[in-house]
């Protein structure tokens, strides 16, 4: 057609890519990764199985590469926004403020971010559970820098914690984030429609106002 530009070879690949990623990522979230075949990949992405091992070698490549895939910018969102709390807070931090700081940007990414994001807190979710060795690429490295400036910021509001208390609070929170993350549908069905899974709004105002009066100061018990 007249006036239209070719793509470049660029952004075919990129294109290509794209939609290699998005379809795995929605594969793997659906059904785990031993229930996905590259085949299965090729087939939703509309590309020959030639190709995704061109780009990726491997399913295993290909799953480090989608776990990889937005981790930079949830990092950078929530250091950007508890860095934002620091400075606007000052020495009148709370642990409040602070769980806030550090919550809402994920769940943020997940409901504005569309079904890519949504597709990729639910696999965080699903592989938040197994050991590091378990499958490909399922490490915690990615999430660490983040996880470490929010454990130090509640070290300043709370300085009396001890830090094992901060990394048990930590633990304790990472599993009702990684719950909501899932979003099985679980509270819907036992609260009989009260409650949503994919109400990401209310999950971070309930989870702040339960964790806020949570962190527990002083010895472990024996």
């Amino acid at each position: 057609m007249p006036g239209t530009r070719r793509r470049s070879n660029t952004e075919r690949r990129d294109e290509s890519q794209a939609r290699i990623l998005d379809s795995a990522e929605a594969l793997f979230a659906a059904r785990g990764f031993n229930g996905v075949s590259v085949k299965d990949i090729a087939k939703a992405a509309q590309v020959d199985t030639s190709l995704v091992h061109y780009y990726f070698a491997s399913k295993a490549g290909l799953f480090t590469a989608v776990l990889r895939r937005h981790a930079p910018r949830v990092n950078q969102t929530r250091m950007d926004s508890m860095a934002a709390y620091a400075r606007s807070a000052g020495t009148q931090m709370t642990v409040e403020g602070v769980l806030r700081a550090y919550l809402e940007p994920a769940f943020r990414l997940a409901r504005e971010g569309g079904e890519s994001e949504q597709n990729y807190m639910t696999l965080i979710a699903q592989i938040s559970v197994l050991t590091s060795d378990a499958l490909p690429g399922v490490d915690t490295t990615a999430f660490d820098p983040a996880i470490e400036a929010f454990i130090s910021m509640l070290q300043q509001v709370r300085p009396e914690a001890s830090r094992e208390d901060l990394y048990w609070f930590y633990h304790l929170l990472t599993g009702a984030i990684t719950q909501s993350w899932a979003r099985t549908g679980r509270i819907d069905r036992l609260s009989g429609g009260l409650c949503r899974s994919d109400d990401f709004d209310t999950i971070v105002e309930k989870t702040v106002a339960v964790f806020a009066h949570g962190l527990t100061v002083g010895e472990t018990p024996r």
